[in-house]
């Protein structure tokens, strides 16, 4: 049992329904948008780069990044965690994806797609866990 305003309520009772969660402010979307951009861009490159030379590993590198990238936005979020930055984080992890697939060339890859798939799913992780 939980105390309330009203009194004692279950557990389920006294969670906050998520129509009643703050979405949040201007300076949350700009912090987290900026940190998760930074992250995608230059991390993208960074790994496009070392997958360059390496060879291998072009679902695993976009899956790190994507968690980079989930991380970057959720500290720049205040750790809010809201489906508009679930969509961020999303979006931005596949962008991330792409610039370590090559840019237009994740098509022309075998494993491109599935990097760029696995950099947005683990982005939202990054963001949640």
């Amino acid at each position: 049992m939980r105390q309330a305003a009203v009194g004692q309520k279950c557990p389920r009772c006294a969670a906050v329904p998520r129509g009643a969660r703050a979405l949040g402010k201007p300076r949350h979307y700009a912090k987290g948008g900026g940190a998760g951009l930074a992250v995608a861009v230059l991390g993208g490159i960074a790994l496009r780069l070392l997958l360059g030379a390496v060879g291998f590993g072009a679902i695993l590198l976009p899956a790190l990044l994507g968690f980079g990238i989930g991380r970057a936005v959720r500290w720049g979020a205040a750790a809010q965690s809201s489906q508009p930055f679930v969509v961020m984080a999303a979006v931005l992890g596949g962008l991330g994806g792409v610039v370590t697939a090559g840019g237009p060339l994740v098509f022309a890859r075998p494993f491109g797609l599935l990097g760029v798939a696995a950099a947005a799913w683990f982005a939202v992780r990054g963001l949640r866990g």
